[in-house]
């Protein structure tokens, strides 16, 4: 039957090269393979190689192994896909059945990214390798390869999608913030006074160069002089963000950035530095990777919490997911794997994710040099003695980063060194330690021994100082923790006390947790004690409590105690939300000389949209001191915002404010409310009520000339812009309605949406013989390119005629091309024209 078997391929072979019809060819030869491979398994039926040897996965018309070396198969030649522990390759490769083996070509091997490379030889006997077994799946016409988990290449999925990165823009523009307040005084009015806030900001593609301060006026003359009547600037400085390498480069006023464990100070001068808000499609800490390994291709899901946050599908062999898990702090995940039969293994995880880390590789720095700013709000320029400051920090790895400090002036110097480890699942260990090196003059409140020789009292104006700092924290859903202690000797000092009369604290020690019980509240509690420079001690504890209540409402309830001193404070407020309507509160305190007041207080936030907001309010002390009341109301409209207002309790004093922003941009000038961060101008190039949406939240329509100035723009978001045309009339275009931008920060930005007037006409097209013309044809109109098509009957649509059109029209059935010549009647209509029926002529253009 063997024999038999082989000479039939043999004559189908033949024909095959002779039959004209090629499937009918592979067909034939398909067919024959398959009565090859019964007459296999039927020639040995009892054949313990053909028995055992085949996996029970195995088909049954399967090529067995041989019965013997002596009684050898004849070799054959597939074309097969290669699987890899069932993940298909999408791979077909030759593959040479002979002496009951698998052969493929060593080039063909190595391509299937197994760690195991063969060079030596020209093929590899594949079912004969150490730990590989190889099958043939005739149904598939694949070659089922399984090989050890651990030869398969490691899986890294990442289940969540990064926001992608766009350039932000900036519009040159000018930008102008106010803020005025007034206030009178009933029964002092030596106390009348005005102040206005201003900030002015130049706007373009360079960067944005801003000045702030203050200008107050008393109303009353008698007490005017240069103190109460001026102008106290507060920052003038440029800076530029460049957001792809997540720099920020400012001059001007600066503010130093400073370290958990060290402090900022105000300059004059230059600063660079990272600025990571510049993307935010970059996660700077390290996110929770939860590994296993599948042995066929399976679904894996992962819940933290009891909340499913993920779903991927994985090859076979280890693989690592990557998670967002939205917690900071410490969770729990369960990594089911569900194989394709449905079976499971489910796999529970601890983790702990904390923002105080830096992904392993990353780094954050930060360098500023000028001169030290005193009497910030006092004075408007006072800078005085040269100093620098830097701090770096660094991810060595996803549990440790590493962080660093520097600051030098005249006679002094201090250098740092800290990190922050991750302890598991058990929190973050943060330490510290710093030292300083000055001379005594540096500071001006240094205690320096007094020494009986003019050598040692020389050696006496050194001072070498150090600062140990020490910290812990853990949060978890129910509960969590933060604990800090830094200690200074007396000779320490740095920036922030260079040259003046403040000195830092000795020791500070401070220690908060919070337990959550669900529906039955929180509990909070902290202690800090402070060690002063002039050995005062201060000590404080602080316990608090907070549940919700029926219908949304919530009781908060605090006590705080100062240690070594007599009575305490407490405070109980009950608060009730009113939907619409605002909320109410009813609270009680007291102070540390057992004196109670009870107040009601009752207000309704300006919606962000505009409109009106409130607030009034109540207290009365039982001890006989006056009642004190007030009441206010805030107009929130598109182009300003309006207070006012009177509160007191024997003098009344009555305020009012007014703030908002001006905008010059794009040859105009727009009012708003205050701008504090971005702004974005929509235009819709001069068509009016208009609706706008922002993240799609309503913000309005468009004014007369199709403008909307949105205030409450986040930079360097991907922030989606719509407009809603849906009330414009038919011969209106809107060739889009949606886009995303990023605005750099404190910018604006204008965006476009090009809605125009369109002429449309309506028209059924026909041959000379008055047959309509085939649907399909294509119209250009006015030489323009593809513009329309003929619909059923010869019916078409033109988007945008003129007064005198010219129609090409490419018939469909393949015939010549037809013209039109049409014009239209004085005065022109409006709105969509009915042209009726036009004869499309080939006799030549019009």
């Amino acid at each position: 039957m063997i024999t038999n078997a082989i000479k039939a391929i043999d004559y189908d072979v033949s024909l095959c090269d002779v039959l004209p019809n090629k499937w009918f060819s592979k067909t034939l030869l398909s067919l024959n393979i398959l009565l090859f491979s019964s007459s296999l398994m039927a020639a040995q039926p009892d054949s313990p190689e053909a028995q055992s040897d085949v996996p029970v996965s195995e088909r049954a018309d399967a090529p067995p192994r041989p019965i013997s070396d002596t009684d050898a198969l004849p070799e054959m030649s597939l074309m097969l896909e290669i699987v890899i522990n069932g993940r298909q390759t999408q791979d077909v490769t030759p593959v040479t059945y002979r002496s009951g083996h698998y052969y493929i070509s060593a080039e063909a091997f190595n391509r299937l990214d197994l760690p195991l490379k063969i060079t030596d030889v020209p093929e590899v006997e594949i079912d004969t390798l150490k730990d590989v077994q190889a099958s043939y799946e005739s149904n598939t016409q694949q070659l089922l390869v399984t090989v050890p988990s651990d030869w398969l290449p490691e899986q890294r999925i990442k289940d969540y999608k990064n926001q992608s990165f766009e350039p932000a823009e900036s519009t040159l523009g000018l930008l102008f913030n106010y803020d005025i307040y007034a206030s009178h005084n009933s029964g002092d009015t030596e106390n009348d006074a005005v102040s206005a806030y201003t900030e002015q900001r130049l706007l373009g593609a360079i960067g944005v160069l801003s000045n702030n301060g203050v200008y107050n006026q008393n109303l009353n003359s008698d007490t005017n002089n240069s103190t109460n009547n001026r102008y106290l600037r507060y920052d003038t400085k440029w800076y530029y963000n460049d957001e792809k390498r997540m720099l920020k480069y400012s001059v001007g006023d600066i503010i130093t950035d400073a370290l958990p464990w060290s402090t900022s100070v105000r300059l004059g001068g230059l600063q660079i530095g990272r600025n990571f808000s510049t993307r935010p499609d970059l996660i700077t800490y390290p996110l929770p990777q939860f590994a296993g390994q599948a042995a066929v291709p399976s679904a894996v899901d992962v819940y933290i919490d009891s909340y499913k946050y993920s779903s991927s599908n994985v090859n076979p062999g280890p693989f690592t997911i990557e998670t967002v898990p939205y917690i900071n702090g410490a969770g729990n995940a369960n990594v089911v794997i569900t194989d394709p039969l449905g079976r499971q293994v489910n796999t529970s995880v601890s983790f702990y994710v904390s923002s105080e880390l830096l992904q392993q590789g990353l780094s954050d720095f930060s360098l500023s040099a000028g001169k030290i700013r005193n009497n910030y709000g006092l004075k408007n320029f006072d800078y005085d003695n040269n100093a620098a400051s830097g701090t770096l920090r660094y991810g060595l790895t996803n549990w440790i980063t590493l962080e660093g400090r520097a600051e030098a002036a005249s006679q002094l110097d201090v250098e740092g060194v800290g990190a922050n480890i991750k302890l598991g699942s058990f929190g973050i260990l943060s330490g510290s330690y710093s030292q300083s090196h000055a001379q005594k003059e540096a500071f001006q409140a240094v205690n320096v021994p007094t020494l009986s020789s003019d050598t040692m009292a020389s050696k006496s104006r050194n001072l070498n100082g150090n600062q140990r700092s020490v910290g812990y924290s853990y949060t978890q859903r129910y509960f969590g923790i933060n604990a800090q202690r830094v200690i200074r000797n007396d000779e320490y000092g740095d920036l922030s006390s260079y040259k003046s009369s403040y000195r830092l604290d000795k020791q500070v020690d401070q220690i908060t947790a919070n337990t959550s019980f669900d529906q039955y509240g929180s509990i909070g509690i902290g202690y800090f004690d402070v060690h002063q420079s002039d050995n005062h001690r201060f000590r404080l504890l602080n316990l608090s409590y907070s549940t919700p209540l029926f219908n949304n409402s919530s009781l908060y309830a605090s006590v705080n105690r100062e240690i070594g001193a007599s009575g305490y404070s407490a405070q109980v407020i009950i608060s009730i939300p009113l939907g619409d309507w605002g909320g109410a509160s009813i609270s009680s305190s007291r102070d540390e000389n057992n004196n109670w007041t009870h107040q009601a207080n009752y207000n309704r936030v300006a919606p962000t949209d505009g409109g009106l907001g409130w607030n009034v309010s109540y207290a009365k002390s039982p001890s006989g001191q006056t009642d004190y009341k007030q009441a206010s109301l805030d107009l929130s409209a598109r182009k300003m915002r309006l207070q006012g207002g009177i509160y007191g309790s024997d003098q009344q004093t009555y305020w009012g404010e007014v703030s908002g922003s001006l905008v010059a941009i794009k040859q105009n000038l727009y009012a708003s409310r205050t701008i504090s961060d971005s702004f974005a101008l929509i235009s819709t190039t001069g068509y009016p009520d208009i609706p706008v949406r922002y993240e799609n939240q309503p913000l309005g329509k468009t004014d007369s000339n199709g403008y909307l100035l949105i205030p409450t723009v986040t930079s360097y978001t991907h922030g989606k812009y719509e407009i809603d045309p849906i009330g414009l009339p038919a011969d209106v275009k809107v060739p889009m309605v949606e886009q995303y931008r990023s605005v750099k920060q404190s910018s604006g930005t204008v965006i476009e949406f090009p809605v125009s007037k369109i002429l449309p006409a309506t028209l059924t097209l026909v041959d000379s013989n008055g047959t309509p013309l085939p649907r399909g044809s294509i119209i250009y109109l006015n030489g323009q390119d593809n513009v329309s098509y003929v619909g059923w009957d010869g019916d078409s649509y033109l988007e945008n005629i003129a007064a005198e059109n010219n129609l090409v029209v490419q018939r469909a059935d393949n015939r010549a091309q037809c013209y039109v010549h049409f014009t239209l009647p004085t005065p022109e209509p409006t709105g969509i024209i009915t042209l009726n029926t036009l004869v499309c002529s080939e006799k030549g253009k019009p």
